[in-house]
């Protein structure tokens, strides 16, 4: 009598690999075009117009001239950024001056401590902003991008 307990068949060699894994009992899988579904291919190409709907928006040219809004505790003022004029914007420390001249804005004085928003510089191109938030000021601009000398908009510098 055997010893096996195959039922009286011959035993089956299994290949292993290097590894020592079983690959003779797989099945080869599927092929990456039969992964692919209608539904996935669906989701991709939503998933494409998604991303250049944001882009569009993100990059669009918003047209027009640049303004300038400044907002307080209880109001928002418009400026057009082409109009020379200082503004006293009122707070709970006291009043933030902002200047407007040549395109850009910048604050000139605030009663806070730090003075972060005065070192914050100059904004002018579309999305820049200065905040004084002791004094609970935010000032950001909107619209159209002022050019540098060369007509074009820079977004970075190197050297």
């Amino acid at each position: 009598m055997k010893d096996d307990c195959s039922g009286g068949q011959p035993l089956r060699k299994r290949k292993r690999t290097q590894s020592g894994i079983d690959r003779g009992s797989q099945l080869p899988g599927p092929s990456i075009r039969q992964r692919i579904r209608v539904l996935d291919i669906g989701a991709i190409l939503i998933s494409i117009a998604v991303l250049g709907a944001f882009s569009f928006h993100a990059y669009a040219d918003r047209g027009g001239e640049g303004v300038l809004y400044i907002q307080n505790q209880s109001k928002v003022w418009i400026y057009p950024l082409s109009k020379e004029q200082e503004v006293e914007i009122p707070g709970p420390l006291g009043l933030t001056h902002v200047h407007i001249k040549d395109g850009v804005a910048f604050v000139e004085d605030s009663p806070c401590r730090d003075k972060i928003c005065i070192h914050m510089g100059k904004i002018s191109r579309n999305g820049e902003w200065v905040a004084c938030l002791p004094n609970r000021v935010f000032i950001r601009v909107q619209g159209k991008a002022k050019p540098d000398k060369s007509g074009e908009e820079v977004d970075a510098s190197t050297f």
